[in-house]
């Protein structure tokens, strides 16, 4: 009940910047929507596990280096696939290349997984049924150890420090 009250908060104020006005009636609004909204989701989130406020807000440095080095990632990938675009004989061998993970929660899974997609000339396709290999289609896969380690060193490990 506790998480529930606090997502609440949480969405009211994000309804307020969402709505435009910060305002308590704006507040008030988002607040009471906000149980609605969370209600269909418990599953995905497991509410009645015991989660550490500190533990959370211990990560929130991680998370944001996370973030820096998705922005990062997105920019190389972005000149990367421009040069491909640009260069007068398109030299790629697209493919699709199993990945095997090691994030375990559907966090994990979730952020590693959305972090490729966003990643220009990545995308994942599949989770394995074991939920250790992800699949994914790549622009160039000529090199596709190459691809597996870039995912393992350059994003996962900062997937695992901030979701895991």
């Amino acid at each position: 009940m506790k998480r529930y009250l606090i997502y609440s908060v949480a969405l009211g104020l994000i309804w307020c910047f969402v709505h435009g006005t910060i305002t308590f009636t704006s507040f008030l609004v988002g607040l009471v929507l906000g149980p609605f909204v969370i209600y269909p989701f418990r599953e995905l989130y497991d509410f009645k596990r015991k989660r550490s406020y500190m533990n959370t807000i211990q990560k929130i440095p991680k998370q944001l280096k996370y973030l820096a080095v998705l922005l990062i990632e997105i920019i190389k990938a972005n000149i990367i696939v421009a040069k491909i675009v640009l260069s007068p004989k398109m030299d790629i061998k697209p493919g699709i290349v199993a990945v095997p993970i090691r994030t375990e929660t559907d966090t994990g899974i979730t952020a590693i997984a959305n972090t490729i997609t966003l990643t220009p000339g990545t995308l994942t396709i599949d989770v394995s049924d074991d939920r250790k290999v992800l699949y994914v289609h790549a622009i160039d896969a000529s090199d596709p150890q190459g691809l597996r380690q870039s995912i393992r060193d350059d994003l996962e490990k900062y997937v695992l420090e901030a979701f895991e």
